[in-house]
């Protein structure tokens, strides 16, 4: 299993401003790829459910698992 890191930009509606974020995925030896690790409060964030932001960084893992 591999692991990268990958920046990603847009805004962010719970600190109500743009910013970049830091997202670490492990690719699997399948060949998914699984969110490890974000520098932001997604998943806790109230606003995780419709964040732009972070759609941009789970957009490759789902047409990857389709």
């Amino acid at each position: 299993m591999e692991t990268t890191e990958e920046f990603y930009h847009g805004f962010c509606k719970g600190q109500n401003q743009i910013r970049t974020v830091l997202c670490e995925f492990e690719q699997r030896e399948d060949g998914t790829r699984v969110l490890l690790e974000a520098d932001c409060a997604y998943g806790a964030c109230p606003h995780s459910r419709v964040c732009q932001l972070m759609a941009q960084a789970l957009e490759p893992a789902r047409r990857e698992n389709l």
